[in-house]
């Protein structure tokens, strides 16, 4: 109990760092926990050998994601219609479609090289690591209003799916996946995360109070513990119980995350139209 207890005195503190320290070393704790993050994910599924490659890949795309207006001002310098291209948002929408292929098929081709053949594990691995580079991009690109709101959703639902799942959980949601939780849990979870997220919402006026809002934020909800079972299946696929050990109590970085990789890049998008 005591070491779940300094876990989460850790992880709340880290929180509040998120919401306090100025935007550069923002920028620098959301990368040091996806670099942790990506690191646990080739070690849980023993592939280890491809972790330099895979933090470099992650390395380079989050220095381009959160330098976007630098890598602007260079290419006008090269070649003025080529950054204006850019800045239209036609070529960026172009890089975030490739991207994924580039991530995909460069540690593909390291691997081949390196090993002259393909893990098992490797395909499995990879289509996680896109899922979570894209998710951690998406929580360094979350204005401080938009973060709150994020972590008003992943906590309270995952805190009231674990306290009503204790107090009156009977069926169980997806055994195979993640024994404990359970119908009444999730369906618990997901209430009382979206009264608690709408209130924030409607107080800082991120969206308009309203049904449609309402249904939004419970649909994030879902999200949310979908995100969870989906990083559960993972260690399951991998066999093993936590994805680290690094937070006394709790796990690993990606044990901690796994929901907010899911609800990031929602409300990534929602910023560009509430700016």
């Amino acid at each position: 109990m005591r070491e779940r207890l300094l876990g989460a005195l850790i992880v709340l503190v880290y929180t509040v760092l998120l919401f306090t320290v100025p935007e550069p070393f923002y920028h620098l704790l959301i990368y040091f926990l996806g670099a942790l993050a990506v690191g646990e994910l080739f070690a849980i599924s023993r592939l280890e050998r491809y972790q330099t490659v895979a933090l470099l890949l992650f390395s380079i795309l989050f220095l381009m994601f959160i330098n976007i207006p630098q890598f602007i001002k260079l290419l006008s310098y090269i070649y003025t219609d080529l950054a204006l291209t850019f800045y239209s948002g036609n070529l960026l929408s172009s890089l975030l479609i490739v991207a994924p292929s580039f991530l995909v098929l460069s540690l593909f081709t390291y691997a081949l090289i390196a090993d002259g053949t393909a893990d098992r594990n490797l395909l499995t691995a990879l289509s996680f690591f896109v899922y979570l580079t894209f998710g951690v991009l998406s929580l360094a690109g979350l204005p401080k209003p938009l973060f709150l709101l994020l972590i008003s959703i992943v906590w309270s639902t995952d805190t009231f799916a674990y306290l009503i799942g204790k107090r009156f959980g009977k069926r169980k949601l997806i055994p195979s996946v993640s024994p404990k939780k359970t119908v009444e849990g999730s369906l618990g979870g997901s209430l009382a995360g979206t009264v608690i997220s709408y209130a924030v919402a409607v107080k800082l006026s991120l969206l308009h109070p309203g049904f449609l809002t309402f249904l939004f934020l419970f649909i994030l909800t879902v999200v949310s513990q979908v995100g969870d079972l989906f990083e559960s299946s993972l260690k399951r696929t991998f066999g093993v119980k936590d994805s680290g050990s690094i937070i006394p109590g709790h796990g690993g970085v990606l044990d901690r995350i796994d929901s907010t990789l899911a609800v990031a890049p929602v409300l990534f998008v929602l910023g560009g139209t509430v700016k």
